[in-house]
């Protein structure tokens, strides 16, 4: 889990990038143009698994680094994806070799101020989860990692660590498809919804079902 000291301090160095700003976009939208659902294959998140079951760790980051292109266009159709089986990314030296090989600059998380998150590794620019234990019971809903005033134009996730098998509930990781979510409302609500100039920042509502629905393609 350690840093790699050969590595820069990403802390120290000019420091860590402000997150950029949150772009709003919002203007002259045609709902009408908006497609329906489809019943396509799901999509949401894109798995992606090792070309070999016996790559080096070394191999992991040269496959990732010439690949990067084709992960990014991946990630733009889909909207995410699943990077399974690979050991680059399982401990923080190799979290931070995954996304210097695909050419992601870190910056700091859009709640940075608010004190939520700590880092794990600041040297790496590499942050912990929501780790406070007023919120140890609490059940994270649906979310998007922005605010009104940040947005980071990507992120990439990793679980160090796996839950116990005897705390209930266990760890999940939930992703829901936006565009997915779009699709499937009503035209008339949305149309409603835009007129009105409804705009909602966070909407975290602890309801197991409620989540379900969204998630269910």
């Amino acid at each position: 889990m350690n840093s790699d000291p050969s590595k820069s301090d990403l802390s120290v160095e000019g420091g860590i990038l402000e997150c950029p700003l949150t772009i709003w976009d919002f203007d002259n939208l045609d709902i009408d143009s908006i497609p329906s659902s489809s019943e396509a294959e799901e999509s949401c998140p894109k798995l992606i698994t090792p070309p070999s079951s016996i790559m080096s760790v070394a191999e992991e980051r040269d496959w990732f680094a010439s690949n990067r292109e084709m992960l990014r266009e991946e990630l733009l159709e889909n909207g995410s994806l699943w990077l399974r089986g690979f050991a680059l990314p399982k401990s923080i030296a190799g979290h931070r070799e995954l996304y210097e090989s695909l050419g992601m600059t870190p910056c700091l998380d859009p709640l940075h101020s608010s004190g939520l998150r700590k880092f794990a590794s600041e040297r790496d620019a590499v942050y912990e989860e929501v780790n406070k234990e007023s919120l140890r019971g609490h059940y994270i809903g649906l979310h998007m990692e922005s605010t009104t005033k940040r947005t980071a134009a990507y992120a990439a996730f990793v679980c160090f660590q796996k839950a116990s098998e005897d705390v209930e509930p266990r760890g999940r990781f939930l992703i829901a498809d936006g565009q997915e979510i779009l699709r499937r409302l009503d035209k008339t609500l949305l149309k409603k919804l835009y007129e009105r100039q409804v705009r909602i920042s966070v909407s975290n509502l602890d309801l197991p079902w409620y989540t379900h629905s969204v998630l269910k393609r």
